[in-house]
């Protein structure tokens, strides 16, 4: 969409209460958007929503737990109801672990909780924006944040990949289909690298008794000959989550599908060699 339609209409971003979602709700803002900031934690959302409203555009803050249907449906309808109309999703909620763990040592409540909130939470957001979306006559859009964990190998970080994973399938999904159905809503996945944000401090937001300190879980670094994962803020060429917002706002701008924070990681590469070679020949065209 043009900058033009989107000045002066409505954006909704979750886990928009610091990081990622802060940056991008700041510069939808800066575009002339008004904000519905939406995160579980509904002081750091407030926070938010005092910064937007400082550039003179309207904001709201929502407490939401995207892994609940309920309150998602709930967040969209607040957000119609106080700005009118709203042009972009940002689907930014999220959570990981630490320590990291290998598969085998992480319990199936630990990745439940990871897919709840990373995926479910996306589709969430589809199931309750689209159909409004859909309806108004003026064209929308849609980021669901991804990661570039999914573009290359994250030992002990299974779930968090997986989650992402179905992010990426789904979005390439429903953006064909959005076209095919000719609905004007566009679809961008966003490929963090390593931020810096308080990100790895997710597992603070569960009950004490999942917590991995409580449980005893077994840490990848015990495989690893005691050498822990550097990732997020700690991992080398880590950015500050101001310079992601920009990038947010231009791939909205130019309908692209895909936005990235980093280079693209080696491994890509080689994977699509690999995938390259798996293939089998394409059959010769037939000579009648």
């Amino acid at each position: 969409m043009r900058r033009e339609q989107l000045r002066g209409r409505g954006a909704v971003v979750t886990g928009g209460g610091g990081g990622i979602g802060r940056s991008i709700a700041m510069a939808l803002a800066g575009a002339g958007m008004d904000v519905v900031v939406a995160d579980v934690d509904v002081a750091a959302a407030e926070r938010v929503r005092d910064e937007v409203r400082a550039l003179g555009r309207r904001a709201v803050a929502v407490r939401c737990d995207v892994s609940q249907l309920a309150e998602v449906e709930a967040l969209a309808d607040a957000a119609y109801r106080e700005l009118g109309d709203i042009a972009v999703l940002v689907n930014n909620a999220g959570v990981t672990w630490r320590p990291y763990r290998a598969s085998w040592d992480a319990s199936v409540d630990d990745f439940a909780w990871i897919m709840g909130v990373n995926f479910w939470g996306a589709l969430h957001g589809h199931r309750a924006f689209v159909p409004r979306m859909a309806a108004s006559p003026l064209p929308s859009h849609i980021v669901n944040t991804s990661s570039a964990a999914t573009l290359r190998p994250v030992p002990g970080h299974a779930a968090y990949t997986a989650s992402k994973a179905a992010i990426d399938g789904f979005s390439m999904a429903v953006r064909a289909e959005y076209e095919a159905a000719g609905l004007d809503i566009g679809v961008t996945l966003l490929y963090p690298g390593p931020v810096r944000t308080g990100f790895a401090g997710s597992e603070r937001l569960r009950p004490e008794a999942d917590r991995a300190e409580t449980r005893g879980v077994v840490p990848w670094s015990s495989y690893t000959d005691g050498q822990p994962m550097r990732a997020g803020a700690e991992a080398p060429g880590a950015i500050d989550p101001d310079t992601v917002g920009p990038l947010v706002l231009d791939a909205i701008e130019h309908d692209r599908p895909y936005v990235m924070t980093h280079p693209v990681p080696p491994f890509l590469a080689e994977r699509a060699r690999q995938l390259t070679e798996a293939a089998p020949p394409a059959p010769h065209p037939s000579v009648e």
